[in-house]
């Protein structure tokens, strides 16, 4: 009889390489499932909850935690050990009280950065498709995979592709959006540079893949140059969410 759908476990040497695991110590891990980010950009509730927090020592005791419904993804209660966390995920924990923003760091893999309650309720994600659906409105597919109906009244000619959104969780609704333009505030996610932040100097748009660039400045005034599709923007002039540089300076 051959097996149905995918392991559930993954062996920790050929992990992806930005997962906070010890290699050698154990055989397995938990393999991320199906969601809202790839499993080469994100993290597992289990790896969060076992490795980057410290709450729990063993699978066991992950799954006591989650079963209970003490851990809160964008607003919804989630239970899945091996449900995908990615950038811009807001994390929350019901018993201690901690609020957490998942960010991309500098030497690879995501960081989690301590929020408030008033930046817990707001989101910002990055316009990957758009499209017009029934009646004639306009529908956007962001980064986390979910779908984005533009209200009535709105003027979807303003938003494009690689903008960002400005969104309330758990309902989704959108507040505002942000262009990917000279003078964004933006952060870069994937590459050699990523964890990188600043403002966009100038854009570089070509045929071909990752053939678009876009130079960059950081607040100490290095400069830099990414693929355009490595960049999110978070900010019109400044950050929109607490985006704290690595090191311990503030942005």
């Amino acid at each position: 009889m051959t097996r149905l759908g995918q392991k559930k476990q993954l062996k920790r040497l050929p992990a992806p390489s930005h997962w906070p695991i010890a290699r050698k110590e154990y055989k397995f891990t938990v393999r991320t499932r199906p969601g809202p980010h790839p499993k080469e950009s994100s993290i597992t509730l289990a790896i969060l909850l076992r490795e980057m927090l410290g709450y729990a020592k063993t699978l066991n005791e992950v799954k006591q935690i989650l079963s209970s419904g003490q851990v809160l993804v964008d607003g919804r209660v989630r239970k899945m050990t091996g449900f995908p966390l990615g950038m811009m995920d807001v994390v929350e924990i019901k018993t201690s009280g901690e609020k957490f923003r998942i960010l991309p760091k500098k030497s690879g893999g995501l960081r989690l950065v301590p929020i408030d309650e008033k930046e817990s309720g707001v989101k910002l994600c990055r316009v990957q498709k758009k499209r017009m659906v029934a009646h004639g409105r306009v529908q956007f597919t962001l980064h986390d995979g979910r779908n984005v109906l533009l209200s009535e009244g709105g003027k979807p000619s303003e938003i494009h592709t690689l903008d960002t959104l400005k969104i309330s969780i758990p309902d989704y609704k959108m507040i505002s959006h942000m262009v990917l333009e000279k003078g964004a505030y933006a952060v870069v996610t994937q590459g050699n540079n990523v964890g990188y932040q600043g403002r966009v100097l100038d854009i570089q748009k070509r045929y071909g893949t990752h053939a678009s660039t876009v130079t960059m400045e950081d607040l100490q005034g290095n400069k830099i140059q990414t693929s355009l599709d490595y960049v999110f923007v978070v900010g019109k002039q400044k950050p929109e969410v607490n985006l704290p540089v690595e090191g311990g300076a503030s942005s």
